[in-house]
């Protein structure tokens, strides 16, 4: 009986000890299962980003590629003459008995010298281009480094400004 006893104790110390060891599979198993979870979702939205940062590198591309193109158009007409810029001027020396040749209230404008008229418009096209290159920065850093919130969606713009032009009169 005693031998019993003896085997009977050495079960229930092996169950014990089974069942301990069980307890802790399960524990490493649940702790790798959450760990799995965690890096699943690390990976998708890492792939969201990536998505999110190529569609932005397409947009900011596109639109420096249409900025080029139109800042060449636009300095090839200033070049030939086809468009002119202008500015705001003043003659205080005119006579006040001089005849008005125009409309009283329209604002008096000065040509530019064609030659600089192109150095004007080849310093705003750099302009513009740094603020597309900027405002793709800033939505690089926004997209890639600053946490999204869930709500909502961001729109992305850019303003580009540049001097007043008109086109020149039909000859």
């Amino acid at each position: 009986m005693r031998i019993l006893a003896g085997i009977c104790v050495v079960l229930a110390i092996g169950l014990l000890l089974a069942l301990w060891r069980i307890d802790s599979v399960s524990t490493s198993l649940a702790t790798a299962s959450g760990q799995v979870t965690t890096l699943t979702n690390a990976a998708a939205s890492r792939r969201n980003t990536q998505r999110l940062l190529a569609d932005l590198d397409t947009q900011h591309t596109q639109e420096l590629t249409n900025a080029q193109a139109q800042n060449k158009d636009l300095l090839a007409r200033v070049g030939t003459g086809a468009q002119r810029l202008s500015v705001p001027a003043r003659c205080p020396a005119v006579r006040a008995t001089a005849t008005p040749t125009g409309v009283d209230d329209a604002e008096a404008r000065a040509d530019i010298d064609p030659a600089a008229a192109q150095r004007i418009v080849a310093i705003t096209n750099d302009g513009d281009e740094a603020i597309i290159a900027l405002s793709s920065l800033q939505d690089w850093v926004t997209t890639a480094c600053i946490p999204r919130k869930s709500s909502g969606t961001r729109q992305l713009t850019s303003q580009m400004l540049g001097p007043q032009f008109v086109d020149s009169p039909s000859a």
